[in-house]
């Protein structure tokens, strides 16, 4: 295995088609129609399909067709044909048999991953619904099995493993579900059948069935990494890609083999204890020297709530807190109010603007949450208190045009940089915000029109939002970068992982195994760099890394615009602070964060 280099989830495949040609049969299926079985249950021929005993398994994303891998056999034609009979909607349908050789590689693979059976003992379910495929961990339940959690594998067409967690409740539960305009009676149901596999069945005929619908708006979570020990880290997301990857290359040995694209050439930025004290004490410095005023918008129930907040901002920040009736300019403001749900048919507080003002606002449920819970430590309340303070603090920047929870001068920059970003409001326009920072740190916002008849100093950067996943741009001087979303997310050593941790061996946190196995998910790494572009990501502090790691990295593709200087590589010490995220690295260069805070208060005001 080559050492300290950067996996991602793109797949590298290794396709016998003469072998697999020899096994397998791939079949596609269109309509006449615009969709399969007209109305709410568009997909359920696929469905129907899956459910046949021949059929190994079926790839649908949208549209008119689908297609169906099958073992090869001279009866396939005449059994699909007598399936058709027995199916509505088949006699709109037209059967074609295609070679593997000429299938897309991405649902070539999907298929085969689609077929995979479930494991022994019934740890992992692997489940090909609807064209799609989730996979199920046993440990993965809640609401006392009502809910099934799920992650999804797709194979896009750059082949990229892409996945999401999804959730299946029972029907039950139906009087707790949110629905849109999509309503209960539009979703398909299914059951846990043979060998506990999901099976669609018809609506309403089983009271077992679930639906694929999360309960309310917090949507499910699998952790993605935990390395206790073995049992642990297979209940992760990458443990349980790491055993599925491991069960199509055993399954398919000969046919078909996956493995990671990989990096070995990278530039790295390392955040150390050392930088991560410092930035720390640069932050309560500065948080001291603040007047707090706290200001109570609930009044019903809330006193024990201010005193203790009051005692703990006290304690925490050493600085002076006064309990006042309304914001002061020259304090920093911090107001006690109901969540959102609260304000439903009620004069939502959040929507005062208070000019001139830095204000933070925080929920009386947060707070009663810490006061309420037993054996309660100072320290419980630090990770709020930092998360506040430091919010407030990016608005008290704000109004006074001056970075200070960073030393902007510090970075070395000798001309005026620019950010812009692309904020859209609940009614979906479009606004542009640009900020100008100076060498000394202080800075101006602007938001711009777009107007094509009118060329002004941020109009082009302005057109370049027009690409759909642009997610900000960065100008220095004549030159202009522009970042991009991708789908494209690292992948820490899962392999070598998993046959450590099997071995009984759980010390993998020291710097000489952290550099072997976590290089993909640790500090900032900018990797496939040319002159014209890089990919870059921002992953968890290396140095005293946890045992548990909650999200994956996902990785940005940086392009220089037109005949622009690629410069973004300057730009990445931008992302090694602590203040954005309390505690851990930020995504983007922090300048993003005020544009996006200016940006929502402007949207307020």
């Amino acid at each position: 295995m080559e050492i300290n280099r950067i996996q991602i989830n793109r797949i590298v495949a290794s396709l016998q088609y003469e072998v697999l040609s020899a096994k397998y049969e791939i079949f596609n299926v269109k309509t006449s129609d615009k969709h399969f079985c007209r109305g709410n249950n568009a997909a359920k021929l696929v469905d129907d399909f899956i459910n046949e005993s021949f059929v190994l398994s079926v790839v649908y994303e949208q549209g008119n067709s689908f297609y169906m891998l099958l073992n090869k056999s001279n009866d396939n034609k005449i059994n699909i044909k007598q399936a058709l009979k027995r199916l509505s909607g088949g006699e709109n349908l037209s059967l074609e048999e295609v070679s593997i050789a000429s299938v897309p590689q991405n649902i070539m693979v999907q298929l085969l991953m689609n077929s995979l059976g479930t494991f022994e003992g019934k740890v992992l379910g692997f489940h090909n619904v609807t064209g799609h495929f989730y996979i199920h961990h046993h440990s993965w339940t809640k609401s006392k099995d009502k809910q099934i959690i799920a992650l999804e594998l797709k194979v896009t067409k750059d082949l990229v493993l892409d996945w999401s967690v999804r959730t299946f409740t029972s029907v039950t539960l139906q009087k707790f579900i949110k629905f849109g305009k999509k309503k209960f009676q539009d979703y398909p149901e299914y059951v846990f059948g043979k060998d506990n596999i999901l099976k669609r069945v018809e609506k309403g005929s089983d009271p077992n069935a679930y639906i694929l619908r999360q309960i309310g708006d917090k949507k499910s979570t699998i952790k993605f990494l935990e390395i206790d020990n073995i049992e642990k880290f297979q209940k992760t997301k990458m443990g349980v890609l790491c055993d599925s990857i491991d069960k199509f290359n055993s399954k398919f040995n000969g046919m078909a083999h996956l493995k990671f694209d990989s990096f070995n050439d990278y530039n790295s930025v390392d955040v150390s204890q050392k930088m991560v004290k410092s930035m720390e004490k640069r932050f309560d410095d500065i948080a001291s020297t603040h007047k707090v005023v706290l200001i109570d918008k609930v009044n019903e129930m809330s006193e024990t709530c201010m005193e203790k907040l009051k005692e703990q901002l006290t304690k925490r920040f050493k600085c002076k807190v006064s309990v006042l009736k309304k914001p002061k300019e020259d304090a920093t403001n911090l107001i006690l109010i109901h969540e959102d749900e609260w304000y439903k048919d009620k004069k939502d507080p959040h929507d005062i603007v208070y000019d001139g003002c830095a204000v933070q606002h925080i929920t009386i449920e947060s707070i009663m949450h810490l006061v309420n819970k037993e054996n309660m430590g100072d320290s419980d309340w630090k990770p709020l208190l930092d998360c506040i303070m430091q919010e407030v603090l990016i608005k008290e920047d704000l109004v006074r045009k001056q970075i200070t929870l960073a030393d902007w001068s510090s970075y070395g920059y000798t001309e005026n940089i620019d950010f812009g970003i692309l904020y859209k409001n609940d009614d979906d326009t479009k606004h542009f915000y640009f900020m100008t920072i100076s060498p000394t740190g202080t800075f101006i916002i602007k938001e711009q029109e777009n107007n094509l008849f009118e060329q002004d100093e941020y109009q082009e950067c302005i057109n370049i939002f027009e690409i759909d996943d642009v997610v900000g741009v960065v100008r220095k001087g004549e030159d202009i970068n522009v970042i991009h979303n991708t789908k494209l997310r690292t992948i820490p050593e899962i392999d070598l992982i998993k046959e450590i941790l099997a071995s009984g061996d759980n010390r993998l946190r020291g710097q000489e195994r952290r550099e072997e196995l976590f290089p993909a998910v640790t500090d900032i790494k900018c990797f496939a760099k040319n002159n014209y572009s890089l990919n870059y990501f921002s992953g968890i502090i290396g140095e005293g890394m946890r045992r548990v790691i909650p999200t994956a990295a996902n990785i940005r593709l940086v392009e220089a615009y037109l005949n622009s200087k690629l410069f973004f590589d300057e730009m990445l010490r931008l992302m090694a602070v602590t203040f954005v995220r309390n505690g851990q690295l930020t995504v983007m260069p922090f300048p993003f964060k005020y544009l996006m805070e200016y940006a929502r208060n402007k949207e307020l005001g």
